[in-house]
């Protein structure tokens, strides 16, 4: 009975998209790959999914086209939808391997653990980071390990967020090939065609670690099927990289009808129980894998550590602050995605001529670099397409930002000067102290996001403007003025004693003083 239960993700439907009519749809892979230029985007409650499953079709992409040169990337763009006989080609050759529930090959799990077996049982939550499992909490979530009963369409959907998001989970545990994960910087184009054609990776911009022996070697086509547990692999191919086992998984599906308990929808065949242990991770002596998809800070010359390090969602801080490093040219603190030195090739070459805007969704989850998962980050970035190409307009938005993080330092030093407290053993010291500490993050996270409301507009007069020494100039003094009006608005919260009240002068005196020299500094007034 169990080797009658299947579920081929090639054929079945499981990836949310929007269709270019506004329309939820859901469909296989292969359905979505012949009609990626009709379908709009990927869609799907969950960012981790849609990134997940980006990556794999990506992934499927990348084995069918090979692109040796971004000439190859351009003439498919020219081509406006994904040839017919190239997608039933790989489908003819690979298709039977996209089963979940294979007896032999189940997709993105090992095969060498019978599905009769359930060897080592595990809470089939366990595929999801939003699910509480084990002593993982989630408020509002009232449903325990032994209830949930997962679809194939919602297992599959859990399946294609390990290889990126998997984390550091306990002893033993590692994460996934990136590390603790990164944020993924997704190129978005009008259609679903153009978002996955712009994220083929030509020869020039593979990650400079993969190894050329296992270009060919993929998910569907590893043989034996066999993902080792906690096993240390040196050499890894970009495909492989895609859809790394970072976990070893084995689903045990069970006939019977029965209510999702993640999606809420009937289904006649549902997992509750799984093999879930460390699978793959990458040997240290490696390095770090520079993902085309990933933008990494250089060490700083006081760092004793020379690896880059991949930039990764931060607690409070939004993600145009880390505009220049994660879309702009190289400079002395970065370097970018290869995805988008690559975009920068293809504008160069003419290729992305006519468009006002070159979009990205970029994608994270925030952890403690270890087991607590605290929040998914899902947030656009825009650009003209020439500021991707411009080192000179790059320059002037990442003295924009040092400008903008020195003027918050400036007043985060300031009132801390004057309303924090020595702490004592209780009392009206320590009350005083907790309240001024709220009230200093509530004027940091006002600062930025006033800032954030002007950022996209200095981003496009600086592109526009030739000379841009203006624009930069009406920056500094916008920044001043934000920051001015935050802090006080900051000391109206402090109290109005008159013990308070001559603080509250002082420090404001002190801000003004040391804002105005750095605004005088900057204009070189």
């Amino acid at each position: 009975m169990m080797a009658s239960l299947s579920f081929n993700l090639w054929t079945e439907p499981w990836i949310r998209v929007i269709r270019r009519d506004g329309r939820d749809d859901e469909i296989g892979i292969g359905t979505c790959l012949t009609d990626a230029h009709e379908l709009a985007a990927l869609s799907d409650p969950s960012p981790l999914v849609a990134c997940g499953t980006h990556r794999l079709l990506t992934a499927i992409l990348q084995a069918i086209h090979q692109p040796q040169d971004i000439g190859e990337i351009a003439a498919l763009l020219h081509n406006a939808k994904f040839d017919i006989n190239r997608l039933q080609a790989f489908e003819k050759n690979h298709a039977g391997r996209f089963d979940l529930f294979d007896p032999h090959a189940p997709f993105l799990q090992t095969g060498d653990v019978p599905l009769h077996s359930n060897h080592n049982p595990q809470p089939v939550a366990r595929l999801f980071a939003e699910i509480p499992v084990a002593t993982e909490r989630v408020h509002f979530t009232h449903v325990t390990d032994d209830r949930h009963r997962i679809c194939p369409a919602c297992c599959a959907r859990g399946l294609v967020t390990a290889p990126a998001f998997a984390s550091s989970g306990g002893a033993g545990i590692r994460p996934s090939i990136n590390g603790v994960p990164p944020i993924y910087v997704l190129p978005a184009g009008d259609t679903l065609f153009e978002t996955l054609t712009l994220s083929l990776v030509s020869s020039d911009y593979l990650p400079p670690g993969a190894d050329p022996k296992r270009a060919n070697q993929a998910i569907w086509n590893s043989n034996p099927p066999v993902v080792g547990k906690n096993c240390e692999v040196s050499a890894v191919g970009y495909l492989e990289s895609l859809t790394f086992p970072a976990r070893r998984m084995r689903l045990y599906p069970q006939a019977g009808s029965v209510f999702c308990t993640n999606c809420g929808r009937q289904t006649d065949i549902f997992v509750a129980t799984m093999l879930f242990e460390m699978g793959h991770w990458l040997s240290k002596q490696t390095g770090v894998w520079e993902d085309p998809f990933v933008a990494f800070r250089k060490p700083s010359k006081q760092s004793k550590n020379a690896d880059l390090k991949p930039i990764r969602p931060e607690e409070g801080k939004a993600i145009w602050r880390e505009y220049a490093v994660l879309l702009l040219d190289e400079d002395a603190a970065g370097l970018r995605p290869r995805i988008v030195q690559q975009l920068a090739r293809l504008i160069d070459r003419g290729t992305l001529t006519g468009r006002q805007r070159l979009r990205f969704r970029c994608i994270g989850i925030r952890t403690d670099g270890k087991a607590k998962i605290f929040e998914w980050l899902d947030e656009a970035l825009e650009a003209p397409p020439e500021l991707l190409q411009d080192p000179d307009a790059a320059a002037y938005v990442g003295e924009a930002l040092r400008q903008s993080h020195e003027v918050a330092a400036i007043l985060k030093s300031t009132f801390e000067r004057h309303f924090r407290p020595e702490r004592g053993t209780g009392g009206s010291n320590e009350q005083k102290f907790i309240r001024f500490k709220t009230v200093l993050e509530r004027l940091i996270a006002d600062y930025w996001r006033r800032l954030g409301l002007h950022f996209r507009q200095f981003v496009n007069d600086v592109s526009a403007d030739p000379q841009r020494d203006d624009t930069a100039q009406k920056w500094v003094t916008l920044i001043i003025k934000e920051a001015q009006a935050c802090f006080r608005t900051a000391l109206d919260q402090t109290g109005d004693r008159a013990d308070a009240l001559r603080i509250r002068v002082e420090a404001q005196a002190e801000c003004e003083r040391r804002l105005h020299a750095r605004r005088k500094e900057w204009l070189n007034e």
